[in-house]
């Protein structure tokens, strides 16, 4: 049973609460209004601009076992929010006791595929003002941790779709791989190079001619930041919409990268989630919901198609999106990066707070120790200017203090790119602005 939110009244009621939760309403609403378990209901998610349908399943015995973990459940295209409301389904939520929320990637027919991008051109349609990705993070999960009681850390969430859904399930997790624990991909489109149709023109173009446009939002090209997640990749070996091929190809680069997954080719599925999918899925979630997400002792993270992005506390800013650039993290003291763009990183350090550090960067090319200098730690975080290039940074806290020695040359092509902006005292993307 699901009880709609279609009136006037309800979306109205919804808009008011995700106004009111901006505002600072502590997160009790759900308890407050005494939600029942075992029961579907629609909702209106409104955020800068764009106001998208999502259905909510509570689990039976709603709220007894809170705080719930949460799955994002991405629809189809075309495929409707109505794709999720199936009994298998809600009694393996019902048994795993986790709450679901299920979304679709298009705005009155505008495909979004779950992606990075807004003004997107459709023919007879209406164009996304945000994209999906912004949408999502900064509309959708807040507006779900303030309504109803669930678990608000990395290790309570998770991604599963299908088809166009499971691209979006890899690439969401891709971008932001310290809010999830979790993705799974249902006959999804993993590799964007692999398949054609007029939704996916529709969100990045004629190929050819947009293949940065296309890099930056592939799943395969953003597999290396996916370390430390629960991976489940399943397709139907007869699947005639989306070819296996793409879970072929995800499947080689995760193994190709040493990441930990599972792959399924199933005989004689076709384009479908069946109740096998579902089964398979509830597993690896009940186990990786049960399991401590711990910041993975060495990581990468590779972004383009943005100006700024901060994973697992490290905040990357640069002027250019047009350029790719990468963070590995090696160790809480040694990291290496590869950037097309100058950079200011501000990278968390276990330091107490006005704690130095010594800064080392080292070029990757040459070999050569290309500056090092001093700088105290706040807010927990310790600020890094780079030139474009390749790096290898080293941090090493001064306990005790020694004299302070003289800087080297600053690196050339920074000048001064990044400008604290007046009184900010924290380090913190917002304390910065691009000269």
């Amino acid at each position: 049973m699901r009880t709609r939110g279609a009136g006037p009244g309800l979306i109205g009621l919804g808009w008011i609460i995700g106004i009111v939760g901006s505002l600072g309403m502590p997160p009790t609403v759900a308890k407050a209004q005494g939600l029942s378990g075992g029961r579907w209901e629609s909702w209106t998610v409104e955020w800068g601009g764009e106001a998208h349908e999502v259905r909510v399943y509570r689990p039976a015995g709603f709220p007894s076992h809170r705080p719930y973990p949460v799955v994002y459940l991405l629809s189809g295209w075309a495929m409707g929010l109505g794709m999720w409301e199936r009994p298998d389904l809600q009694q393996a939520a019902d048994a795993a006791h986790v709450l679901l929320v299920a979304l679709q990637g298009e705005d009155e027919g505008v495909p979004s595929y779950y992606s990075i991008y807004s003004g997107l051109p459709w023919p007879g349609g209406s164009a996304w003002k945000v994209s999906f990705y912004n949408w999502f993070f900064q509309g959708v999960m807040p507006w779900v941790e303030r309504r109803y009681p669930v678990r608000r850390d990395a290790g309570g969430r998770a991604l599963v779709g299908f088809s166009m859904g499971g691209k979006g399930a890899f690439s969401l997790a891709a971008h932001r791989p310290d809010q999830f624990v979790a993705a799974v991909s249902i006959g999804g489109v993993l590799d964007l190079t692999l398949h054609d149709s007029e939704a996916l023109r529709a969100v990045y173009g004629p190929r050819d001619a947009n293949r940065f446009r296309y890099a930056a939002d592939n799943p395969v090209e953003l597999a290396p930041n996916l370390q430390g997640l629960s991976l489940l990749i399943l397709h139907g070996a007869a699947d005639p919409e989306v070819s296996p091929a793409h879970s072929r190809r995800m499947h080689e680069t995760l193994q190709a990268l040493g990441y930990p997954h599972i792959w399924e080719e199933i005989p004689g599925m076709g384009h479908e989630v069946s109740t096998y999918t579902i089964e398979r899925t509830f597993a690896v979630l009940r186990e990786a919901f049960g399991r401590p997400r711990a910041v993975p002792s060495s990581w990468r993270y590779r972004f383009a198609a943005a100006t700024a992005r901060t994973v697992y506390r490290m905040t990357v800013i640069k002027s250019d999106p047009a350029t790719w650039s990468e963070v590995w993290s090696i160790s809480p003291e040694e990291l290496e990066v590869r950037t097309g763009d100058r950079l200011l990183l501000l990278i968390p350090s276990a330091v107490p707070r006005g704690v130095r550090v010594r800064i080392q960067v080292w070029d990757r090319e040459t070999g050569a120790l290309a500056q090092q200098w001093e700088r105290p730690a706040l807010n927990g975080r310790v600020r890094l200017e780079l030139p474009a290039g390749h790096w290898g940074i080293r941090l090493q806290p001064l306990h005790p203090q020694p004299p302070t020695p003289n800087r080297m040359a600053p690196l050339a092509g920074m000048d001064g790119m990044f400008v604290r902006k007046p009184g900010c005292l924290e380090e913190d993307v917002v304390c910065y602005r691009v000269r």
